[in-house]
């Protein structure tokens, strides 16, 4: 078994050198057309300052489309494995959320300290993804680091209290999930049947609405990554699954 498994380690790192061994040996330079061009276009063209949201949200918007349905099948896929879990412990010792001292089991997810810091910092993160999702053509961010900052909040907001909500609701999180990627999905369909209008700038002499729907897809995108992301943080956590 020892042998076996140090078998496959050296098969990895053969692999491995075999691989980079053909790039860092090479005396071929790196293309550089491509980095100028967008160095000294791409503010331009898209209105975005950020040059990474011009090349993800704008030249290589397909990819990121692509990135979104990996995310979408990784989900779909652990909460697949959720439910069976669910189904095979429906009798196991579920964990206590309430504020009762004396009725709180010891590996609780929820106490009274948790209650209080995430009940605070909960709206402070969520405003912060927006933030972030919102200026992500100006400065460092966008929709996908938005989007895990607003998972992140959604599940203070849950540990926050057991007193369930429409921002942690997992029934609502995934109605909006679906809305936002069957948007993603048309926005994309859009741009391939009318590629000309798709850079189209917003020229009203503000910076922040200058990338005109680079916006709009940060925004979707972020909806997207966070619902959910927090969807499956809260099946994790123990919440209910749709059957």
């Amino acid at each position: 078994m020892r042998k076996a498994k140090l078998l496959k380690v050296f098969l990895t790192i053969i692999i491995i050198t075999l691989a980079t061994f053909p790039i860092i040996m090479s005396n071929v330079s790196w293309p550089t057309f491509t980095r100028d061009y967008l160095f000294v276009n791409a503010l331009n063209e898209t209105g975005a300052s950020n040059t990474v949201s011009s090349i993800y949200l704008g030249y290589r918007l397909m990819d990121t489309l692509g990135e979104t349905l990996v995310l979408f099948v990784a989900i779909t896929g652990t909460m697949s494995i959720l439910l069976n879990l669910h189904k095979h412990e429906l009798e196991s010792v579920k964990t206590q959320s309430t504020l009762v001292p004396e009725k709180r089991v010891k590996n609780a997810l929820r106490t009274n300290l948790v209650e209080v810091v995430a009940s605070k910092l909960g709206p402070i993160i969520l405003l912060f993804g927006l933030y972030v999702m919102l200026f992500g053509h100006i400065s460092p961010g966008g929709g996908f680091q938005g989007g895990v900052i607003f998972a992140s909040a959604i599940v203070f907001l849950v540990l926050a209290t057991d007193v369930k909500t429409k921002i942690t609701n997992s029934h609502v999180l995934e109605r909006i999930e679906a809305i936002s990627f069957i948007s993603l999905i048309l926005i994309t369909t859009y741009v391939i049947f009318f590629p000309e209008g798709f850079f189209s700038t917003i020229d009203i002499g503000s910076s922040f609405l200058s990338a005109g729907i680079i916006i709009l897809l940060n925004i979707i995108i972020g909806i997207k990554v966070g619902t959910s992301i927090a969807v499956m943080i809260i099946a994790m956590m123990g919440g209910k699954h749709d059957n």
